[in-house]
């Protein structure tokens, strides 16, 4: 009796709005997104420049939502991906979820009051705007 292989899937996404996902198996890597132009044109041009295979695509250094998905699921493909808040609630204060921070700083907040701004996050006692600040740095950092 055969065995089916495994697929291991690798995703990134920007809640209700972009997504990207890497679907692989011994056999074969398929990539999937749903997103605006941007991320389409983006996972073109990496497929004209680099081939079809994104294991062996660089990682894109700028700072756009679809660079910073991409980025995301390469280095999740890569077994690199590590996020540097790891609870679910990162401002206790005001009941704000890690989810909401990472995709403000995805969607461009990418300073500590333009996150506090959009989602409340470190405007009551400031404890958490370390980690607001870790994970915008991690995020925008240039790959090594």
């Amino acid at each position: 009796m055969s065995q089916s292989p495994e697929i291991k899937i690798y995703r990134a996404e920007l809640c209700a709005r972009d997504w990207i996902e890497v679907h692989t198996d011994e056999q074969a890597t398929k990539i999937r997104a749903v997103g605006c132009m941007e991320v389409l044109k983006l996972l073109r041009q990496m497929q004209d420049q680099h081939g079809v295979a994104p294991n062996s695509w660089p990682l894109p250094i700028g700072v756009s939502h679809a660079e910073l998905l991409l980025k995301e699921v390469l280095l999740k493909m890569r077994g690199q991906w590590d996020f540097p808040y790891k609870e679910a609630e990162l401002c206790h204060c005001r009941g704000i979820p890690t989810q909401v921070v990472d995709q403000a700083i995805v969607s461009g907040a990418h300073t500590t009051e333009i996150v506090s701004r959009q989602t409340s996050a470190s405007t009551a006692c400031g404890t958490c705007r370390p980690d607001v600040q870790a994970i915008i740095d991690f995020r925008l950092k240039n790959p090594a």
